[in-house]
């Protein structure tokens, strides 16, 4: 078929006998022979004219409806060439992920029964070949860890891909795997993962995935990145912790590697541990009362002093999760009293003991 020029989409503005000649190679697009053609057009996406803009969307919605299957197989080549651009490797990404998920509940239900009615031979090559790609990336967050966790969003819960947890954790733990490069992106699709599916769908490999992640937030961990990203990750699986709180050695474990990254130099990792701090407090409330004095107070007073806001904002946040916990409970207090039954839990007064601390130093801020 005839290819797409690329002046046509970049070089110059559109005119009317472009757009003709344009729409009639649109219609006549063959995704596996224009190679070039898809390059062109995902750079075209970038671009600020509104009307190449537009033009090179119907062309991708135009080659998705012709062949999903072998569209999806060309974005993941690109994605996963180390030869293009990071615009359209980033792109390629973008495109990916739009046509496999959605925002909308029902869109996106049937966006991944779409994906699974692809052949699973083509599917098995794009997972791997999108997988490949952790790693080679030279933008962050990786574009690919997004891919992955979407992908993995419609497969796991039918029980499909079940070598993709272990591969990720592989490319955590191995050290003929785990690169830093490969580690972050390895890490950020651990966590998108995490936020995006099901707590009872990854329930077989919630250990798993908290050793590894806990083994890249150490102190002893020496790329920041890594333990940004680990944090993070962290951060989005703490919900299908429950079972690792309730077992004291294991959330001493948990909560010295959380406190210890609050102090870390980095400010991304310090920030990242104060959010996951705030988030813990407010899930396992109930567990807290032998780490406030000692390291939650003082983590939480020192970062409201802090002359960075965002390291600030988490101190404050901090104290008012608390707030929320225990006026809730105080509710419940009284409602127990009133139904003369003992309430589900007891408030520890955390707030009320900070008071005298914590207000002048909100009042600072």
């Amino acid at each position: 078929p005839p290819s797409t020029s690329a002046r046509l989409l970049i070089g110059t503005p559109f005119s009317i006998d472009s757009k003709s000649v344009y729409s009639h190679r649109l219609a006549t697009f063959e995704l596996h022979s224009s190679t070039m053609d898809l390059v062109q057009i995902l750079e075209a996406t970038t671009s600020p004219d509104r009307e190449i803009l537009q033009q090179a969307e119907q062309f991708l919605r135009q080659a998705a409806e012709t062949n999903l299957a072998a569209f999806l197989n060309s974005l993941a080549d690109e994605l996963a060439s180390p030869d293009r651009t990071n615009v359209v490797r980033m792109a390629a990404g973008l495109q990916f992920k739009n046509y496999i998920t959605a925002k909308d509940s029902t869109l996106k239900l049937q966006y991944q029964q779409r994906w699974l009615a692809i052949d699973l031979a083509v599917r098995s090559q794009i997972k791997a070949k999108i997988l490949a790609s952790l790693g080679t990336e030279r933008n962050s967050p990786s574009s690919a860890a997004q891919c992955v966790a979407y992908m993995a969003c419609a497969e796991l819960p039918g029980g499909s891909w079940p070598e993709l947890v272990p591969s990720l954790l592989a490319n955590v733990t191995d050290p003929q795997r785990s690169t830093e490069h490969v580690k972050v992106a390895s890490m950020e699709a651990i966590g998108y993962i995490c936020e995006e599916v099901d707590q009872s769908v990854l329930s077989m490999h919630a250990n798993e995935l908290l050793t590894a992640v806990m083994q890249c937030m150490r102190k002893e961990e020496p790329s920041f990145a890594v333990r940004r990203a680990a944090t993070r990750a962290l951060l989005n699986s703490l919900e299908f912790t429950n079972e690792n709180f309730d077992k004291e050695s294991e959330r001493n474990y948990i909560m010295e590697v959380v406190c210890e990254a609050t102090q870390c130099v980095d400010q991304h990792v310090k920030v990242a541990a104060l959010q996951t701090m705030v988030k813990i407090v407010s899930l396992y409330y109930q567990h807290m009362e032998a780490y406030m004095g000692r390291a939650l107070f003082p983590i939480s007073v020192d970062a409201m002093k802090s002359l960075a806001d965002d390291v600030a904002l988490q101190g404050i946040e901090f104290w008012s999760s608390i707030c929320d916990e225990e006026t809730d409970l105080a509710i419940e207090a009284a409602e127990a009293a009133d139904g003369r039954y003992p309430p589900r839990q007891i408030s520890k007064f955390y707030v009320k003991g900070a008071l005298q601390y914590v207000v002048p130093i909100d009042r600072k801020s």
